[in-house]
């Protein structure tokens, strides 16, 4: 009467998606181009690595499929990388509708049991292809012969602490790996990091370009509209600088420029969609006395408190650290306490304050810790359920918005002026990349960026949509000062609750590397430091680092260190 058996359920994250199978669209010749050049590279033993650089909206995930499929009828599997999970949802969405159940996904927001079971479908060949975060790159797929790297530029491919090591950048591994299985490999972006631009300019890399938007979204068109387009292509978005300065002498003391302001009542008025893009979370980034001065710091990170009216705590964005928020001055009892600063809650209250009928929506790190939030968020706009998007650079990256006609950089200046290197080229590559979520239907589009410093080389050439006049004027810095990709950069990086111990650790080193750059005769390799870290103290210990810079300065390194001590390889911050 009873019959008792084992079933295995295979834990799917992807089986609740319901999506139609798609047909290929017809390439235009600028795509048909560039796979021609890239389909030759299937046939090959030891193909290079390709550099996609495609203008945001060019059709560079088409390729990615064009490439996919190439892969598929030669019998192997594709690994399809991209830099946050805030992007695998309408990535997968897109591969799914191509390749139906032969896809899978992988991403540190699934269950345990989610990613062991597609772990093990994987190993078995069950799946051709897996979209996921840079720990894809290591799924035990049998016969891989395509690894591609959608916005290769972006920092989230390289593993640092907090995160358990190994420590590494997926971008450099998938490069190498698919040189290890004789695989095609393609980097796209289109901003690409300065180096593998450099690569590419001395044919390491083999270069392909899209240089034109195409008209995509056609489904929004009037059936005869849609019948009589003869373009393929659209406009990049107009974008317009303002100087902030002016503002304030105009009497305009809003976060909000009188163009902003403008354009989000016209947004409104058409029922369009808009993007507003700042990167800092909370509500004010710092909390002070007006009557002595005094800054409310995070003890264990001394860097100041982040007010979060949402949950009306100060939240220190280092160390996690929550407190209530401050009635009086712990410093002279004033009661004179002022929020200062801005962060995606107050950029929130300041929409609702001009415009109370407007629908916001906020995507930030706050709102998003819950499994299936990202998702949640993005249908949400997609359905027309908010009028404007609140974010940080998980809005700036991939998102295809056909209704998103206007963006509004609040702050551009937020991180330019960090002492890091790298800090002209991030500022560039996420208002390039939030520009170009504006205007990707026939509605067109247009961006307003507002900053304090109109006239830097990294907010003109992001304005212009000018790549290669950023890459030209910040690779001739690089060449001056012997950055990457001319020098290479090793960094030992240390904490300790002891703040005495670590200073004298970190001198200790500094001598230790200066005497070894004697005696092998190391001259072109320079010492930096020591120094404290720009971020000197977190969760109560602090951090120094010491700098080598030269042609091949790891084999200086190699010396015994301190506990709490490690040592980072081309390193992409400073900070």
């Amino acid at each position: 009467y009873v019959t008792l058996k084992e079933i295995e359920t295979v834990r799917n994250s992807l089986s609740a998606l319901n999506v139609g199978v798609a047909k290929p669209p017809k390439l235009v010749k600028a795509q048909d181009d560039a796979w021609s050049m890239m389909k030759e590279a299937f046939v090959l033993s030891d193909p290079k690595p390709f550099l996609l650089h495609g203008v945001t909206g060019s059709g560079k995930t088409e390729i990615y499929m064009c490439a996919v499929s190439e892969a598929l009828r030669q019998g192997k599997q594709a690994i399809v990388l991209v830099p946050e999970i805030a992007l695998t949802t309408q990535t997968v969405h897109r591969f799914v509708e191509r390749f139906s159940t032969r896809v899978g996904l992988i991403h540190s927001r699934l269950s345990a049991g989610e990613k062991y079971d597609t772990w093990r479908r994987c190993r078995s060949g069950d799946l051709d292809v897996l979209v996921g975060a840079r720990s894809a790159l290591f799924a035990p797929m049998p016969n891989i012969g395509l690894v591609i790297v959608d916005e290769e530029h972006e920092e989230a491919y390289r593993q640092d602490p907090p995160v358990q090591p190994p420590y590494y950048n997926a971008r450099d591994a998938a490069v190498q790996y698919a040189r290890q299985l004789g695989a095609v490999c393609i980097l796209g972006s289109a901003t690409p990091d300065l180096t593998s631009m450099t690569f590419a300019n001395k044919r390491d890399f083999i270069k392909v370009n899209l240089p034109d938007r195409i008209m995509g979204h056609s489904e929004l068109l009037e059936p005869r509209d849609r019948s009589n387009s003869q373009s393929q292509f659209i406009k990049l978005p107009d974008v317009e600088i303002v100087d902030m300065r002016h503002e304030l002498r105009a009497g305009n003391r809003s976060m909000f420029s009188r163009i902003l302001k403008e354009s989000l009542s016209k947004v409104f008025e058409s029922e369009q969609q808009a993007i507003l893009f700042i990167n800092r979370r909370g509500h004010a980034t710092y909390v002070f006395c007006r009557d002595c001065g005094h800054t409310l710091e995070c003890a264990r990170c001394n860097i100041p408190f982040t007010y979060h009216s949402t949950q009306d705590r100060l939240v220190c964005h280092h160390c996690n650290a929550r407190h209530n928020t401050k009635s009086l001055c712990p410093s002279c009892n004033s009661s004179r306490i002022k929020h200062f600063g801005v962060g995606t809650e107050s950029v929130e209250d300041e929409v609702k304050r001009y415009f109370p009928n407007a629908r916001t929506l906020r995507w930030d790190r706050d709102v998003t810790k819950t499994i299936g939030s990202h998702n949640q968020i993005l249908n949400r706009f997609i359905d027309r359920k908010a009028d404007v998007l609140i974010g940080t650079q998980m809005i700036a990256k991939g998102l295809d918005l056909p209704l998103v006609t206007l963006v509004g950089a609040v702050s551009c200046d937020v991180g330019l002026t960090l002492p890091d290197y790298r800090a002209s080229e991030r500022t560039f590559q996420v208002l390039t990349q939030v520009a170009g979520r504006s205007g990707r239907s026939h509605l067109g589009g247009h961006a307003v960026m507002q900053t304090y410093m109109p006239d830097h080389h990294a907010i003109v050439a992001a304005a212009a949509h000018d790549y290669d006049g950023f890459y030209k004027h910040e690779i001739e810095l690089r060449r001056h000062h012997n950055y990457p990709p001319f020098g290479k950069l090793v960094r030992l990086l240390g904490n300790n609750s002891n703040h005495r111990r670590i200073e004298a650790d970190a001198q200790s080193i500094a001598d230790d590397l200066r005497v070894r750059v004697r005696k092998y005769r190391a001259s072109s390799t320079e010492v930096i430091g020591p120094a404290p870290c720009f971020f000197a103290k977190s969760a109560g210990r602090y951090r120094w680092h010491v700098v080598l810079r030269g042609p091949d300065p790891a084999e200086l390194a190699n010396i015994p260190l301190p506990i709490g001590w490690r040592i980072e390889i081309d390193p992409l911050s400073l900070l």
